[in-house]
Order: structure tokens, then C-alpha cells, then sequence
């Protein structure tokens, strides 16, 4: 029962913060089901649509996060100032939404708010993950970097941009540490790093997905209902966050030679880096291959893509500390 009057109480907060906000203004609202959508009269039309998104996102995420019975509300919101007052310290240009996940409460700018090319379905899916999420696991046993990762993962919200950022990221010696990573999101500080924060997400969430399987990963999800990412981490991949991090620290150099060639490598500058890491890590093995070498009696192995994927590499011996960074 004190959990439920936390629940109500803070509802009932939003709801009376909505109000000051939309104080002067008409409002009008649709709803399907469990969701309410919320409007400014002349963005009916864009409320139908929203409406429409979020009925076919909730049947599209049912199966793997069912929406229960509580409702779900949605104000889309027409002004900057309007969305100011919803979001608080969130209120940012750079944040076109917001959830209240446990109180199934979302926000979000108009599309005519948002920067250019800004993916307002996406935006929507996104926020709509967390409340979905919330429903469906314990909000203490999940770190914000795995919500926010599952969140633009399975909305699929566009982010071309989040491949070439990790890239620069790695590249510059810039990737957060693992145990950082969490407070990185706080609406203050550097704007920049709080965009490094959800590409960082949004690349780790992929990588275990990638490792363990889409099935076994929401086995992972689910189970954060009872026990703590940690827990369930270990359970469902046989991981630590340490060793799941380090993985995939080091699976990053393919990113960035990826994203090298997408941008404008030509293919004579990828093999001349290619080159120049078989070298680098020819360099490294030095005794280790030349005794295993003398073992074989079918002579030695000249090259390996196995041995040159195998890591650490000679890059990574910059992040020799406890926190990942020199």
C-alpha cells in the first residue's frame, strides 16, 4: 500500500505540473484503449497519427513487454515552454521527450519543435519502451545505460549518426567508463558527453545482443523483474558488467573501421590500416608465435583473420587503469 500511495502521489504531481503547464490554453484529447493522447486543437491531425503509432507499437512490443491494464497518457506538447514545464531539468533542446515510466506518463515536442531530422515515430517508440519496460521489470534492478540501450534498440529509432560517433569515440580515447557510464546521462554537464552516453548504450545493448541471442536476451530483460542486471547478466550470459565491458571495448576496432570506410576510406587506406595492425599485432605476439611455430610440424601459419580478432590489441594499452582510461 506505500508503494501504491508513492505511485498515486507522484501521478498526481505530474498531473497537476500538466495542468500549469496547458493553464490558458485549450486542449483536446483522443484515445484507444489504454492510450490517451493529449493535444493542442490544431495538431489533431498529428495526435490521430501519434495515436496510430503507439496502438501498433504496443501490439508490435507485446510479446516480449506486455502494457497490462493501467493507461498510458501522451501529451504532445506545442511549445518549447510548454515542454519545459513537463520536463523539468530535462527540458533541453536536445531532448525531444520525456517518460514518467512508472506513472505511464509520456511528453514529447511536436515534430515542428524537434531539430531537423529528428525521428519523431522513433522519438515516440523510444519513450513508449520505457513506460513498457517499467511495467515489466524492477525500476531499482536496471541500470539507466540498459534502459535507454533496450529503449532505442527494439524502437528502432534512427540513429545513423550513433556508429560514427562510437568510432570517434574509440578513436580519441573518449568511450566512458563502465562505471561512469550510469551518471553520464544526468540532464547537467557537458552536452557532449551526455550524447556519448546513448550511442555508448546503444552500441554495448547491441553487443550482448549480438553474443547471446535475441531470445536469451529477453530472458535477460524479464528477469530483471526479480533479480538485479548483475544477476541476470551473469545467468542468462555467464558475464560480469566487467567482462561484458571489456568484450566490448574491444570489439570496437571493427566499428571503427566500418565507420572509416563508410565515411570515405578508399580501399587501399583500409588495407594499409589492416597492414598496419597484423604488424602491430605480429609485434606483440613476437616469441609467443615463434615458439609455436618451431612446435609445428607442418610449418608455420603465415596469417590468421582468428589470431588477428583474438585481442587484447596493441591500441587498447592505452586503457591501462582501473577505469578504463589512462
Amino acid at each position: 500500500m506505500g508503494r501504491a500511495r508513492v505511485k498515486w502521489g507522484v501521478a498526481l504531481c505530474v498531473a497537476l505540473l500538466g495542468a500549469a503547464a496547458w493553464a490558458g490554453n485549450e486542449t483536446a484529447e483522443l484515445s484507444r484503449g489504454l492510450l490517451h493522447v493529449e493535444y493542442a486543437p490544431g495538431d489533431e491531425a498529428l495526435a490521430r497519427e501519434s495515436l496510430e503509432i503507439l496502438d501498433k507499437a504496443v501490439a508490435e512490443f507485446g510479446a516480449h513487454l506486455p502494457a497490462g491494464n493501467d493507461p498510458i497518457r501522451v501529451t504532445i506538447c506545442p511549445t518549447i515552454e510548454v515542454f519545459r514545464q513537463f520536463a523539468g531539468k530535462y527540458g533541453m533542446a536536445r531532448v525531444g521527450g520525456i517518460a514518467k515510466s512508472p506513472q505511464g506518463i509520456i511528453v514529447v515536442k511536436a515534430p515542428y519543435l524537434l531539430p531537423s531530422g529528428q525521428d519523431y515515430r522513433g522519438m515516440l517508440r523510444h519513450e513508449l519502451i520505457h513506460v513498457l519496460l517499467a511495467r515489466n521489470t524492477e525500476e531499482a534492478y536496471v541500470p539507466r545505460w540498459v534502459d535507454e540501450g533496450v529503449a532505442m534498440v527494439v524502437s528502432q529509432e534512427l540513429r545513423w549518426e550513433s556508429a560514427l560517433r562510437i568510432a570517434r569515440m574509440y578513436v580519441r580515447k573518449r568511450i566512458i567508463p563502465y562505471n561512469e557510464l550510469n551518471f553520464a546521462f544526468a540532464p547537467i554537464g557537458d552536452e557532449g558527453v551526455f550524447g556519448d552516453a546513448y550511442a555508448e548504450a546503444l552500441s554495448m545493448t547491441r553487443y550482448v545482443i549480438d553474443r547471446i541471442g535475441e531470445e536469451r536476451f529477453w530472458e535477460l530483460v524479464r528477469s530483471m523483474k526479480t533479480i538485479s542486471f548483475e544477476e541476470a547478466l551473469q545467468q542468462e550470459a555467464g558475464l560480469t558488467p566487467g567482462t561484458l565491458y571489456d568484450g566490448w571495448r574491444r570489439s570496437l576496432w571493427k566499428v571503427a573501421l566500418l565507420a572509416s570506410l563508410v565515411s570515405g576510406f578508399s580501399a587501399f587506406q583500409l588495407m594499409a590500416i589492416l597492414l598496419v595492425l597484423a604488424y602491430l599485432r605480429k609485434q606483440r605476439r613476437g616469441r609467443k608465435l615463434v615458439q609455436q611455430w618451431e612446435e609445428q610440424e607442418d610449418g608455420p601459419e603465415v596469417f590468421s583473420w582468428d589470431k588477428l580478432e583474438e585481442g587484447p590489441y596493441p591500441w587498447e594499452e592505452e586503457y591501462d587503469d582501473e577505469d578504463g582510461r589512462r
